[in-house]
């Protein structure tokens, strides 16, 4: 059997199926390094292997084209009825060609998760939990493509049968991904019957184990599906071929029937601290962060020491989390996870731990009103690092200038209710409350 499959892998379009893959994976992961978003999948496995998912929504169709291809090589070769005169069943002489399309494909997904190894290897602090299932579903949806495509290009020899499949399967995993836009996003549901992630994962979220699970099953009754219409002899045999699907899909419901929070939920170990200890100030970052610890450092204590005009001033910086629903100690400084990997320069990264005088970000759906929220943390930021604006990115002139009245507005006051009222944006932060009005800047919230 060996053999047989060796031989296949060389004559048959299987090979060039697995470095299709191969290819197409790795340019959909380092394209992009043109736009500097390579942080979507490098900071850890678990992000690599998702987004490895995500790219399915491409390489699902190029293999269920690839598999309509192969089936239809003996027709294209002119020799199916010479074939159909042997001896041998013919499934037996078909089950090689499907081990080969399998081998190829799998073999080609792999490669994708070997290319992006270098860079993951290099960049991330904590691995992330389960990131091999969701390898090794995503294994068996690019096999369960293949095999589909195997059993309906044998029932469809046509030479346009791969490209209606390619373009078709494309076109309806789109319309899919529009159509999860429509519905509760608080209950995935049916889009996690895709064989793609329909968003990306955060560096804090796993994917759940009832979701590999459920998903493994689904595809699995695929997988067994196609094989059984590549390689029935008779038409009752094929209509059995829906059998191995429904089965799947009844035992995956119920573990794909939960929310979005237990279907990617908070991995309790990549939020888990990660302090300095050299007896200065403490400074934290998440283990999902912790390679970034010792850049953070002087940024950090920096921020500690301009914080402590203030009364009741925090005595450690902490990197805040989003989704926890852990209220902040009066004691802690507290800095937005996002902002530790969006500048390199330590003057802004201490800024940025001074915005709304050591509070992470609290918005809500009124977006005038967010922006102001955001002006009096900037401003708050600039009273404190001593100069306006404080360092950070450039706004447009219609913006900076709002900015600007704003805090002509707070240092035409007297220092003591200067300082007054920088404590109170303080505050309102601690309880996600109103900065804006805080600060008697702005429409407020």
């Amino acid at each position: 059997m060996s053999g047989i499959i060796g031989i296949e892998l060389r004559r048959s379009s299987v090979l060039l199926a697995g470095a299709g893959t191969a290819v197409l994976g790795a340019a959909g992961l380092y394209v992009l390094a043109f736009t500097g978003q390579t942080g979507l999948w490098d900071q850890q496995w678990n992000l690599l292997a998702a987004f490895q998912r995500i790219m399915l929504v491409v390489l699902w169709p190029l293999a269920l084209a690839a598999g309509a291809w192969q089936a239809g090589r003996d027709r294209r070769s002119r020799i199916e009825e010479l074939l159909g005169s042997t001896p041998a069943p013919g499934w037996r002489r078909l089950r090689p060609s499907a081990l080969a399309a399998a081998l190829g494909l799998t073999v080609g997904y792999l490669l994708v998760l070997a290319a992006g190894a270098p860079r993951v290897a290099t960049a991330a602090g904590y691995p992330g939990s389960g990131w091999w299932a969701v390898t090794a579903v995503g294994v068996l949806a690019l096999v369960a493509a293949g095999f589909l495509g195997l059993g309906v290009g044998r029932l469809l020899p046509y030479a346009y049968t791969p490209a209606v499949l390619g373009a078709g399967s494309l076109a309806s995993l789109l319309a899919a991904i529009e159509a999860t836009k429509i519905g509760d996003a608080t209950k995935p549901g049916p889009a996690l019957l895709l064989p793609f992630f329909t968003s990306t994962l955060s560096e804090f979220q796993t994917v759940g184990g009832s979701v590999s699970a459920g998903q493994a099953w689904w595809l699995a009754g695929l997988v067994a599906g196609g094989l059984v219409l590549y390689l029935a002899t008779n038409r009752l045999v094929r209509v059995l071929a829906v059998v191995p699907p429904l089965l799947g899909l009844a035992l995956a419901t119920p573990l794909l029937t939960i929310t979005a929070e237990k279907a990617f939920p908070i991995d309790p170990a990549a939020v888990t601290e990660v302090c300095t200890t050299d007896g200065g100030p403490r400074v934290c970052v998440t283990a999902a962060h912790s390679r970034t610890l010792p850049t953070v450092v002087a940024p950090s204590r920096e921020a500690l020491r301009l914080l402590a005009t203030l009364p009741n001033a925090p005595a450690s910086v902490h990197e805040a989390v989003p989704g926890l629903g852990r209220p902040q100690p009066a004691s802690e400084a507290w800095v937005d996870a996002g902002n530790l990997s969006q500048t390199d320069d330590p003057a802004e990264l201490t800024a940025r731990i001074l915005a709304g005088a050591g509070t992470p970000l609290c918005t809500d759906d009124d977006e005038s009103a967010s922006l102001d929220v955001l002006r009096a943390r900037a401003v708050t930021a600039a009273w404190l690092y001593g100069r306006h604006p404080a360092p950070g990115p450039a706004f447009s002139a219609a913006e900076q200038n709002l900015r600007d009245k704003m805090w002509a507005t707070l240092v035409a006051l007297p220092a003591a209710e200067q300082e007054r009222r920088v404590a109170a944006v303080r505050t309102a932060g601690l309880t996600c409350g109103d900065q804006a009005a805080a600060l008697g800047a702005g429409a407020g919230r």
